[in-house]
């Protein structure tokens, strides 16, 4: 059968596996294998074969469809075929299929191609009648017939670059055209080679290369290189005879040309249809090229909802495209066999444009999304350039206690939903679901844009307001971070405050500008300034002004509820720049236009408030106030003279001195004053005068007494008090007008400076002043007494009557005491304890105290334990109502702070504080009675010095008693007698103690004796053995000593005791409630009396026998007692003694709980410490036996320690709780007649 050009197709193989003979169903462009017309045979026989040897090389930057489809020389009905997958190629074909991920992607393609030989059948066997198979006609399933092939191969390197940033696009096209320079002139010869230098080759070698080909390699080449070595050897890969090429070209003979009966191709689809189709296709992969390009900027990779959504267009496209393609592939087949019209394809086209997913919609929503890609991009990079970073872990720093405040910089519009995606989503769905949703949903069809111009510029000014709140903040615990979370109210981008560690973000409004300030009432240093009502953003107001030479603004606050400021201290005749700031939250503030305002010119006036404080027999001390109008002031100039003089005196103050005294004057004179204000460029006018009567002098010989010194001192005459009183001593007479008493008590250890501070206060209540020529005293010291020992050996009241001379308001009655812890010891501070409470108990003594002063020493800078001691003895005589009346007076001191106070401080001493420091006044005393000739102010005069310092300390001293409230002495008399009875109760329960020690030795050597005679015992023999006792024995007391013995017991109770008479003994410290609380059987007070002997218990050895011990215990127990039972008793006795010691313990510390309650320092023995001070004594004494009853005092201890946890609520463990149960059985258990162990 004839054929021709006209009737034939010519077709690219496409890898695919074509033969002669085989057909071909071009209405599906599908090959149909294992099916021909003529047996293999009859085929070899008629094939033509003939060398058709020829290669190819280009190059292409272009990856559109059309420029692949010209490369494989695809006609436009098999392009569509591709495009609507109904082909699957295979081999150098793949590269239809090989599409970029990125327009940013550069690429370049190296194509090679050749052919080997040409296949053809001959024209014999297409005649009709020649066909082996003619059932192929009817089948319906092929219109064509392989009648020719051409042979050969083809390979595609792929060449990629991608450029990551704007500014390397240009490097990246540059590398481009190096890379086209190289491939022309590269040839497939296996010689030569590519010229290159290192910077070329480095810049070839950043494309990655991709092979598509239709030969076998062994490992496909990825680099610039590795392509140029391959491509070398592709000529030698299709074997010497070009055995292992493939079929590139195949040409296809219409069937029913051969019989009318075969199915044929109708009609084929038009070239514009197809070009449409294929622009389709493409602009659906540039879509998704664009969504790669957005996805790796940095707009998505920090926002996620950005990232979500060109995920979601992406995922919609691809969906779609499938979609699409798969309509193609099922309609084209229809048209070209004659079943459909080319306008069901067109409808699918036109269905496409009316979709969301039509070009303009796609190009539309991907551009405004670049748009925001660009505008994020640019704002993150000023946010990062502040130093605030997106940060997705805002619920931890939200937990992190250690910030206080959160400001974010949240974009508001980025998660916005997308009305566009959810089209597009819905597009996609099947219908049912997508009307349900639609319904539900009232979208937008549009998706809005919120990054408009007027969006954008919001968003500049946010990050300007966001830059100066960084600018503003200094501390650590206000963080600032970068969020993004829907918000409508706020388009685009807004700041938000997560304040105190609140979880709800409030939005940052800046409070809005303060309207202008108005000015009036200007004088010369003040003017008032009108402001505006704030709006609610305001947290401060304020305004601020200054010089208008000046830089620096000084702020003045203005309330919210006030409409006025009034600025003072201006400079007169000054003009002034003023405006008003509103400051919002985190010290955001914004201020008004400023104005000007002129000051008027300064008027001078007299200084105010002119008082006379403190007069005295040779001055007068003035106090004032600044001026009421005055600038530049210079000095102050005061003006006196006598009632009756004519001539002023005068004298100059400087500018910041407001008190001034006038000195040398005359006693019992009356003084006119005046005052006026020099401002270097004038004088002010003299203020109102005063007058004041100077006071006599002091010095009258019938009140005092003169003794030596330089200058000379007196001593004040001193009346002793009535008979019966206490020592107290009096100075004056009592005023009719009757002023108020003060009363202070001076406590120190030896040595502080009491004595001479007394006369301190006495110079300073007589207004004696540095240049007068006199001194006085209320003590006189005996300069012949040791230094070691206390000055005072008594408590003396000095009673010291109000006179008008005084320089305090009030009497004052001072008591003044021994010093303690002096070198006669403990004892002698025991005296001391005994006067004051001796002093405090008399009835006309003194019942009420404003002060206590404790004296120390300044040089203290760390106690002792020695003067730890003194200050506890000292402390521990007064109640606990004291604690804030007393005042530390520190002497010896210099103009530095004192030491002591960080003493007193670290040793918890109690005493009136003032902002955690003791309320303390130090004095000198070393200038009291020093040399004053040629008085001087110099500061080089130490005398002169620490006179000031002590008349300051003075003032201030007796200022503050005059302030302070008055306390009983009810509780402290309480203390002494409750320190007194315990005392007593101590050192009478001691010997009983050891008695009972020494009862405990003797019961447990009598066990051990019998532990050791045992076989002596079994035979019924008596035995002798040696025991040391207690024994009580009369010694003689001196003449003129009392005591308190006990007549039933055999029991000193008190001594020395202070009551002689019998009758009297109830009132002795041993008595409480009528009974003696010390000796062993607590007899009633009447059995005991004052004898000439005492008690007292010496250690002897005794013999003793078995017998006579196993009869006393018959005789007590009424049985017959065998040896266990006789150890079992002693055992008993033991335990009743030991608990018979722990009770005896118990009452000492009930005395010593009760001093706890009321005493200022209960001077805390507690029962165990007393035991570890007993045996402390034990020793140091180291008498014979001691090493035991050491042992057993350890013993009794723990019982003692287990009682005190009890009186004190504190709770047992079990194995304690058991122990001391079966010491308080075996303690109430005891002999009744238990008192005989001790006679």
């Amino acid at each position: 059968m004839a054929s021709s050009a006209e009737d034939t197709i010519e077709t690219a193989a496409l890898g695919r596996p074509f033969r002669l003979g085989m057909l071909y169903d071009c209405r599906k462009d599908t090959l149909l294998p294992g099916i021909t017309l003529w047996d293999h045979d009859e085929l070899k026989k008629n094939t033509d074969e003939h060398k058709q040897q020829n290669s190819e090389f280009n190059i292409t930057a272009s990856d559109s469809i059309d420029e692949k489809s010209n490369s494989l020389k695809v006609s436009g009905s098999l392009k569509l075929s591709l495009l609507g997958g109904l082909v699957n190629v295979g081999g150098s074909a793949k590269y239809f299929q090989d599409t970029k991920k990125s327009l940013k992607q550069q690429r370049l393609t190296l194509q090679y191609k050749t052919t080997t030989k040409f296949e053809t059948l001959t024209m014999s066997h297409l005649g009709c009648g020649q066909v082996s198979h003619p059932n192929v006609f009817e089948d319906n399933t092929a219109t064509h017939v392989v009648t020719a092939i051409l042979y050969g191969a083809s390979a595609y390197f792929v060449f990629d670059r991608e450029s990551s940033k704007n500014d390397e696009k240009k490097q990246v096209e540059g590398e481009a055209e190096l890379m086209m320079s190289k491939l022309k002139f590269l040839t497939v010869d296996a010689e030569a080679s590519v010229n290159m230098d290192e910077r070329e080759k480095s810049a070839l070698e950043k494309f990655s290369c991709t092979f598509h080909g239709d030969f076998q390699l062994s490992i496909n080449p990825s680099s610039f290189s590795e392509a140029v070595d391959v491509y070398r050897q592709l000529p030698k890969m299709l074997g010497e005879n070009g055995e292992h090429a493939v079929p590139v070209r195949v040409w296809l003979y219409p069937l029913v040309k051969l019989d009318s009966k075969a199915a044929k191709l109708q009609r084929d689809i038009s070239n514009s249809v197809i070009t449409y189709s294929s622009d389709i296709i493409e602009h659906l992969n540039k879509t998704e090229m664009r969504c790669n390009d957005l996805l790796k900027d940095i707009a998505a990779t920090t926002f996620s909802a950005m990232e979500k959504k060109l995920q979601a267009l992406m995922h919609n496209c691809r969906h779609y495209k499938l979609e699409f393609v798969q309509k193609l592939g099922s309609v084209l087949p229809s048209i070209r066999g004659g079943g459909q019209e080319e306008s069901a394809l067109e409808d699918i086209l036109k269905a496409h444009e009316e979709s969301p997913f039509n070009s303009t919609d796609l190009d539309q929503w991907l551009t405004n999304k670049g748009k925001e890609s660009d505008a994020l991009k640019s704002f993150l990079k000023q946010l990062e350039k502040l130093g605030a970073n997106m940060d997705d872990e805002l619920d931890d720093l939200l937990s992190d206690f250690s910030i206080k405040n959160i400001v974010s910089f949240s974009f508001t519009s980025v998660d916005q939903p997308d009305s566009f995606l959810v089209e597009l989503s819905n597009f996609i769905k099947p219908a049912g679901i997508v009307g349900k949703y639609a319904e539900s949903n009232d979208l937008q069809k549009k998706n809005t844009e919120w990054f408009s111009p007027n969006t954008r510029q919001s968003i500049r000014r946010q990050l300007q307001l966001f830059e100066q709140l960084k600018k503003l903040t200094k501390n650590n615990d206000t963080i600032f971070t970068v969020t993004s979370k829907y918000d409508e109210r706020y388009p685009g981008a807004y700041i938000f405050i997560y304040e105190d560690g609140c979880d709800e973000a409030v939005p940052f409004i800046p409070p809005s500008k303060p309207a202008i300030p108005t000015t009036s009432a200007v004088s010369y240093d003040r003017l008032t300034v009108g402001v505006s009502v704030p709006d609610s953003a305001t947290v401060e107001y304020r305004v601020e002004f200054r010089m208008k030479q000046e830089t620096e603004w000084t702020s003045h606050p203005v309330q919210k509820n006030q409409d006025t400021a009034t600025l003072s201290g201006l400079e007169p005749d000054t003009e002034y720049e003023i405006k008003v700031t509103a400051v919002g939250k985190l010290g955001y503030a914004v201020s008004s236009d400023a104005v000007t305002a002129v000051t008027a010119k300064a008027i001078i006036s007299p200084p105010t408030n002119v008082k006379v404080t403190q007069v005295k027999a040779a001055s007068i001390t003035l106090t004032w106030s600044n001026p009421e109008q005055c600038k530049d002031l210079k000095q102050y100039i005061i003006e006196f003279k006598e009632e009756n003089g004519s001539d002023w005196q005068k004298e100059e103050t400087k500018k910041e001195v407001y008190t001034f005294t006038l000195k040398n004057l005359k006693q019992n004179t009356t003084y006119s004053i005046r005052m006026c204000t020099d401002a270097g460029k004038g004088m002010s006018k003299h203020g109102k005068g005063l007058k004041t009567k100077t006071k006599e002098g002091p010095l009258d010989k019938k009140r005092f007494t003169p003794l030596l010194g330089n200058p000379p001192v007196y001593l004040l005459n001193m009346k002793s008090a009535t008979a019966g009183q206490v020592n107290k001593k009096v100075f004056g007479e009592a005023s009719s007008r009757n002023p108020s008493n003060k009363t202070i008590m001076l406590v120190g250890a030896t040595g502080s400076g009491k004595t001479t501070l007394i006369n301190g206060m006495i110079n300073y209540i007589l207004g004696v002043e540095w240049e007068n020529n006199w001194r006085f005293k209320l003590i006189n010291e005996e300069t012949n007494k040791s230094q070691a020992h206390s000055q005072t050996s008594e408590v003396t009241a000095y009673q010291i009557h109000h006179t008008d001379e005084f320089q305090v308001p009030y009497s004052l009655t001072i008591i003044d005491t021994p010093g303690f812890g002096d070198t006669r010891g403990i004892k002698q501070d025991k005296e001391i304890t005994e006067r004051i409470r001796q002093f405090f108990k008399n009835k006309n003594g003194i019942d009420a105290i404003d002060a206590v002063c404790f004296v120390v020493q300044a040089a203290l800078a760390r106690l002792t334990h020695t003067q730890k001691y003194v200050f506890e003895a000292i402390l521990s005589v007064f109640g606990k109502n004291i604690a804030n009346n007393i005042i530390t007076l520190v002497t010896f001191a210099d103009g530095k702070s004192p030491p002591v106070l960080e003493a007193i401080k670290e040793a918890n001493i109690p005493c009136a504080k003032t902002d955690g420091s003791p309320i303390h006044c130090k004095f000198n005393n070393s200038m009291l009675f020093a040399n004053n000739t040629g008085g001087s102010s110099d500061e080089g005069d130490f005398d002169y010095m620490f006179w000031r310092m002590g008349e300051a300390s003075m003032n201030r001293f007796f200022t503050h008693l005059g302030t302070m409230e008055t306390q009983s002495l009810t509780l402290t008399k309480q203390v002494l007698q409750e320190r007194k009875q315990l005392e007593t109760t101590v050192e009478g329960v001691q010997p009983l103690i050891r008695k009972g020690l020494s009862t405990m030795e003797e019961i447990r050597a009598t066990k051990a004796v019998l532990n050791k005679h045992k076989t002596q015992i079994q035979e019924n023999k008596d035995f002798e053995y040696e025991l040391d006792v207690d024994k009580s024995e009369k010694i003689d007391i001196p003449s003129g000593k009392f005591i308190t013995n006990c007549h039933g017991c055999n029991f000193t109770c008190h001594y020395p005791c202070i009551i002689p008479n019998d009758a009297d003994k109830r009132g002795c410290y041993a008595m409480s409630n009528g009974n003696c609380r010390v000796c062993p059987g607590k007899c009633v007070w009447s059995v005991h009396h004052n004898m000439t002997y005492r008690w007292e218990i010496k250690r002897v050895t005794e013999k003793r026998t078995y017998q006579k011990l196993k009869s006393k215990y018959e005789e007590a127990m009424k049985e017959e007692m065998s040896t266990e039972k006789i150890i079992s008793q002693l055992e008993l006795d033991y335990h009743q003694m030991q608990g018979r010691v722990v009770e005896m313990m118990a009452t000492v510390t009930q005395c010593l709980q009760r001093l706890k309650e009321i005493a200022l320092r209960p001077d805390p023995l507690a029962t165990p410490d007393y035991i570890d001070l007993m045996i402390q004594s034990e020793e140091q004494e180291a008498k014979p036996g001691y090493k035991q009853r050491i042992k057993e005092l350890q013993e009794v201890r723990e019982g003692a320690v287990l009682v005190q946890k009890v009186a004190e609520k504190v709770v047992l463990s079990g194995e304690e709780q058991s122990k001391f149960e079966m010491i308080k059985s075996k303690a109430k258990a005891v002999f009744n007649d238990f008192v005989s162990l001790f006679k």
